[in-house]
C-alpha cells in the first residue's frame, strides 16, 4: 500500500515485492435500477473488483457501500460473517461465467437453492422457481438436469436462480462469455427484456465492448487495475480519454450507439445561410445545398421545407419505422423531409435515406429544431465515430 501511495505502477510493485495489484483505488457510483457495466482486457482486474463488492474476495483498502431498504447505508467491509451472509442471502446474488449448476439436482431445484437457504417453504420455492424459469423460457424443463441442457440453456438457469432470491443487485460476472455468438446475443436480449421488467441494479463484468454497449447504462473501462474512464456508451465511444480507451473503441460499432442529437449539424452553425424572413418564419438553407429552405419560426419550431417554390411534406421517422415494426424494405424514395428525436440511433437514422432523398430533421425534446443529418454527418458518424457535440 505505500508505494501504490507513492504513485508505482502496478508491475514496478511486482517487481519490488512479488506481490499483484488487483484493483488501485477504483470509485464509482451505480444508481438503483441501471446496469453498469466494467470492462477491459484480461487481468485488468474487474473481476476481482466484482469479487470485492460481494467480499469472496477481501479488499486489502477501501469500502464498499451499499444502501439497504431497512438498514440504510452499510459499509459491506465492516460487516461480520453473520451479516454478510444475510446479505448474500436476500440483497445482493451472483451469476458466474461457468454456471455453477448443481449437477445432483433438477433445473427446478438449482433455481429455488437461493430460496432454500433463505428458509422459504417447498411450496413457495416450486412457485417462484416456475415463475423466473418461465421468465427466461425454460418452462418446461424444470424436471431435468443441467447434463440434459445446452450451455445457453444451462446459463438461463444460473441466471433464472439469481433472479429467484428477489435480490436487489445482480453480480454478473462474464455470464456470456463461454457462449456461441448467436447464443450469447440472444442471452443479451433476455437480460435486457427481463431488466425492463423487474430494474434490478446490475454489475456486469465483459471483456466485450459491442456487449457492454448494447446492455449497459454506464460502463467502467480498467487497465492494470484502474478505472481510466467512466462515461455512458456513446461518450465512451465518441470521447475515448486515453489511447487505451480509442484503441477499444477503434472497431466497435456505433451504429446502435451514438444519437442523432451528437451527429446533427445544429441549425446556428456558421455552414448554414440565412435566407429571408416572411410571416414571423426564418429561412436558411446550407451552404452546399442552396435549393432547401429550412423554415423556423422565432422560437426555433420548424414550420415548413421548400425546395424553389414547393413545399415538402415533413414526417416523423418512427411513423415509419412503426408501420414496418421497427425496420425497413428498400422501395422508392422520394422528396420527403423525416425528423427524429435527438435519441434516435445512427442505425434508425440510416433507414430513413430507403425512403426519402433529403436531410433528416432532428428536433429536441421540447420540440424545437436542433439541426440536419445529411450523408457527410451519416458518414462521419460512422467511420469517425464523431459528431456536431454541443
Amino acid at each position: 500500500m505505500p508505494l501504490l501511495e507513492q504513485g508505482k505502477t502496478k508491475d514496478e510493485i511486482r517487481e519490488a515485492t512479488g506481490q499483484t495489484v488487483g484493483v488501485n483505488n477504483a470509485s464509482f457510483d451505480i444508481q438503483p435500477g441501471e446496469v453498469f457495466a466494467i470492462m477491459g482486457l484480461s487481468g485488468c482486474g474487474k473481476s476481482t473488483l466484482i469479487r470485492c463488492v460481494n467480499r469472496i474476495i477481501e479488499p486489502t483498502a477501501g469500502s464498499v457501500f451499499f444502501k439497504d431498504p431497512d438498514l440504510g447505508e452499510q459499509d459491506l467491509t465492516k460487516l461480520d460473517a453473520e451479516q454478510l451472509l444475510a446479505l448474500r442471502k436476500r440483497r445482493i446474488s451472483m451469476v458466474f461465467q461457468h454456471f455453477a449448476l448443481l449437477p445432483h439436482r433438477t433445473v427446478l431445484s438449482n433455481v429455488a437453492f437461493g430460496l432454500e437457504i433463505q428458509g422459504r417453504s417447498k411450496d413457495e420455492r416450486k412457485h417462484l422457481g416456475q415463475r423466473v424459469l418461465d421468465m427466461v423460457g425454460l418452462g418446461q424443463w424444470g424436471q431435468t438436469y443441467p447434463s440434459e441442457l445446452s450451455g445457453g440453456m444451462q446459463q438461463r438457469v444460473g441466471l433464472a436462480r439469481a433472479l429467484a432470491t428477489e435480490a436487489e443487485v445482480l453480480l454478473m460476472d462474464e455470464p456470456f462469455s463461454a457462449l456461441d455468438p448467436l447464443i450469447k446475443f440472444d442471452m443479451q436480449q433476455e437480460l435486457m427484456k427481463i431488466q425492463r421488467e423487474l430494474h434490478r441494479t446490475i454489475l456486469f463484468i465483459t471483456h466485450d465492448l459491442d456487449e457492454a454497449m448494447r446492455i449497459g447504462d454506464h460502463i467502467a473501462i480498467m487497465e492494470a487495475g484502474r478505472i481510466v474512464q467512466i462515461g455512458s456508451p456513446e461518450q465512451i465511444l465518441v470521447n475515448p480519454r486515453t489511447e487505451y480507451v480509442a484503441n477499444f473503441v477503434e472497431h466497435a460499432d456505433p451504429t446502435s450507439v451514438i444519437t442523432a442529437g451528437t451527429i446533427a449539424l445544429p441549425f446556428d452553425s456558421e455552414l448554414f445561410v440565412k435566407v429571408d424572413e416572411r410571416n414571423g418564419i426564418q429561412y436558411l438553407h446550407r451552404h452546399d445545398h442552396p435549393e432547401i429552405h429550412y423554415g423556423r419560426d422565432r422560437d426555433g419550431y420548424l414550420r415548413e421545407v421548400r425546395i424553389d417554390d414547393r413545399e415538402i411534406p415533413v414526417r416523423p421517422l418512427a411513423e415509419i419505422l412503426d408501420a414496418r415494426n421497427g425496420d425497413s424494405v428498400p422501395g422508392s424514395r422520394t422528396e420527403v423531409t423525416l425528423t427524429c428525436g435527438e435519441d434516435a440511433v445512427l442505425r434508425q437514422v440510416l433507414r430513413s435515406r430507403l425512403h426519402s432523398t433529403l436531410p433528416v430533421i432532428v428536433i429536441r425534446a421540447d420540440g424545437r429544431a436542433r439541426g440536419l443529418i445529411d450523408d457527410p454527418e451519416l458518414i462521419n458518424g460512422i467511420l469517425e465515430k464523431r459528431g456536431h457535440i454541443p
